[in-house]
């Protein structure tokens, strides 16, 4: 492992501790009491675990060289900003900016804490980390958290689709773009964008027509912009993977 390995893995524990370990309840909770929520007390203990974890396992890589009361203080350091942040961002309006704001500002604390703890300071050009990590996080990328900016994206127009009857499965919107999301990634890492078109135009032959049966434009756009943000979001992201996978050639 190289030390961009350990930040990609510090990336990785957060990805999963803020967008696959925190339940809908626990983010309510901290709304609602913000920094005397013992939900998010629990969050933070779950980021400052995982990032132990992937400390200590960087450290067995090396043959334990390293100092392990530095690894629990680094943990330490990433749980505190990580309450901080949270705790601010619970007095927003909890909207894209405070979204955006909210991970840049994790990114950028991580960032530092690693480069501090590797004494690495010179972040470009990178040395190239290995494929699993990258992978994993594209894929992690890919679903939850790209749901939850979509969602972010749309949400001024929500209130305009409540007045129109419930149709579908429950959350059935949610699980099918997390997969059409997944298998557009895979397809772009294969270099199958063919499959790409082709799995669009089949879910528009299903979709659209009921859509179009349907006689609601609102409905009607609001679902073709969120499939366009999907499926760009997830070209993005599958590019970019391709481009780094092709430095690690």
């Amino acid at each position: 492992m190289s030390e961009l390995d350990l930040l990609l893995l510090l990336l990785l524990a957060h990805v999963l501790g803020d967008f696959y370990l925190q339940p809908l309840s626990w983010v309510k909770d901290r709304l609602q009491w913000h920094w005397k929520s013992p939900k998010l007390q629990l969050h933070v203990s779950v980021h400052m675990g995982l990032s132990l974890a992937v400390i200590l396992t960087w450290q067995w890589s090396y043959g334990w060289s390293h100092d392990s009361l530095m690894a629990v203080a680094l943990a330490l350091m990433i749980g505190l900003s990580h309450y901080l942040i949270d705790v601010a961002k619970s007095y927003s309006s909890n909207g894209l900016m405070a979204f955006l704001l909210d991970q840049l500002a994790h990114l950028v604390v991580l960032l530092l804490l690693w480069s501090a703890y590797t004494a690495n300071w010179f972040w470009w050009p990178p040395a190239m980390p290995e494929h699993t990590a990258v992978l994993l996080i594209a894929y992690l990328l890919v679903l939850t958290p790209t749901s939850v900016l979509i969602g972010q994206l749309l949400r001024s127009w929500r209130p305009e689709l409540l007045s129109l009857p419930m149709q579908g499965l429950l959350s059935g919107g949610h699980y099918i773009g997390m997969l059409e999301r997944g298998l557009i990634l895979t397809f772009v890492l294969l270099d199958q964008f063919g499959a790409i078109g082709f799995m669009l135009a089949a879910k528009s032959v299903f979709r659209f027509g009921d859509l179009s049966r349907a006689q609601d434009m609102k409905l009607t756009e609001y679902v073709l912009l969120g499939t366009l943000l999907s499926v760009s979001i997830s070209l993005g992201i599958g590019l970019i993977v391709r481009w780094l996978l092709s430095g690690m050639a």
